[in-house]
């Protein structure tokens, strides 16, 4: 099967569960289930393809690709959910845990591709 079409069934069966689980748990989110659930998903997606492509490229940047992806992510998070930022009314742990743990879920996602990826590269070059 198609990387690609992986990468989107494996995320998308990430975002559908998460967000299940998530409706189910809070009881008054204080962010759009939906549109957070919709941008993590989109954004790991499009890291993670952008990862694969620059991997075929350059695959011994990859690990700086990835703190650059995490970056723009977490910038993008902050600008599409200015919630995070306000101080009116302040949030409170649990509020802020819901967006985290969704945001770290779908991180380690990311991360795990990317070990995976880096430890092939490293037996590739000692192989040769």
């Amino acid at each position: 099967m198609n990387f690609y079409l992986k990468a989107f069934l494996l995320i998308l069966a990430l975002a559908v569960v998460g967000f299940g689980l998530h409706y189910f748990i809070e009881e008054s989110p204080v962010f759009k289930l939906y549109q957070l659930y919709i941008f993590l998903g989109s954004a790991t997606f499009a890291s993670v393809c952008g990862m694969h492509y620059l991997y075929e490229l350059v695959p011994n940047q990859l690990g700086y690709v990835f703190l650059v992806t995490v970056f723009v992510k977490f910038g993008a998070a902050l600008i599409l959910f200015p919630q995070l930022l306000s101080q009116e009314p302040p949030l409170t742990k649990a509020q802020i845990l819901s967006f985290l743990i969704p945001y770290f879920t779908f991180l380690a996602v990311e991360a795990f591709v990317v070990i995976k990826w880096l430890n092939n590269t490293t037996l590739e070059s000692f192989e040769n």
